[in-house]
């Protein structure tokens, strides 16, 4: 199942903190003007969101929405090191939005995140000349880590190396012939092999993938202004013009004669 989100948002922050709790470390019950993310790094707490309790543990998410009445405390004997970042975040209008995430789920301690977390508060601490612009940024980049694991249900740190290489070959090689062989003697495996283990770590079969990725080239061109149809088809492997309006019009919806029509605002 797809997930639809919006890929217009930009965060205004107005505080991070890395924050090892003390034993007499609370937030008092307040209610929030902005959005609450808070991963939890070590130890146990306890966060009553909107008459709820919630206790939180190594490992937790919590994105709290803006508006919601919020209080938290420390469990004494398992103190928490947490990750914490407040802002609100705007559409391309103007208008505040919200995540699309759960108030609490459970995703782990993923490495990567918790570097990702240490380069925005590090950032934040030092506050030098462009630091808003590079934390902004930052949180972006948290942000879609995030739908990844909770949205999407994929995890790309564990992707199959071979899979990797195969999807960066396939970005650089796009316009070429390339095969379902080829691709599976740069991975060293058998052609069978290969396309099941491609399908089990993308969703997508070989040639899927590979068209997909070529029909999206085009239609940045032809939005662009880069070039008509005929040369969009020809800069994207396609030496069949029929054939490439008929793989556009099946991926987008519309052919590609009508893309200037359907330019991003």
């Amino acid at each position: 199942m797809s997930v639809e989100i919006n890929d217009f948002l930009v965060p205004d922050i107005g505080y991070l903190i890395y924050r090892k709790c003390t034993p007499t470390w609370e937030i008092a019950k307040n209610e929030i003007s902005f959005c609450d993310i808070t991963y939890v790094i070590e130890g146990r707490g306890i966060y009553t969101i909107n008459g709820i309790q919630y206790e939180v543990k190594r490992g937790d998410l919590l994105c709290i929405p803006r508006g919601s009445i919020r209080m938290a405390h420390c469990i004494v004997d398992d103190l928490m090191n947490v990750y914490s970042a407040n802002f609100n975040i705007y559409d391309m209008n103007g208008q505040q939005a919200d995540l699309p995430l759960p108030l609490l789920t459970h995703i782990g301690i993923k490495s990567d995140l918790v570097g990702l977390f240490r380069e925005l508060s590090n950032a934040w601490v030092r506050k030098e000349t462009g630091y808003r612009t590079k934390t902004r940024g930052q949180l972006l980049v948290i942000m879609h880590r995030l739908y990844e694991l909770i949205l999407f249900k994929k995890d790309p740190t564990r992707s199959d190396y071979r899979v990797k290489k195969a999807i960066n070959y396939i970005s650089e090689n796009y316009a070429s012939n390339v095969t379902v062989k080829e691709l599976a003697n740069l991975a060293g495996l058998n052609t069978v092999y290969f396309g099941a283990l491609f399908k089990n770590e993308t969703g997508m079969l070989v040639n899927q993938y590979l068209t997909q990725t070529r029909i999206n080239h085009a239609e940045d061109m032809l939005q662009n202004g880069e070039c008509n149809v005929t040369e969009a088809a020809e800069r994207c492997g396609y030496s069949d013009l029929s054939h490439f309006r008929k793989q556009f019009k099946l991926i987008k919806g519309y052919s590609p004669s009508q893309c200037l029509r359907h330019q991003p605002d």
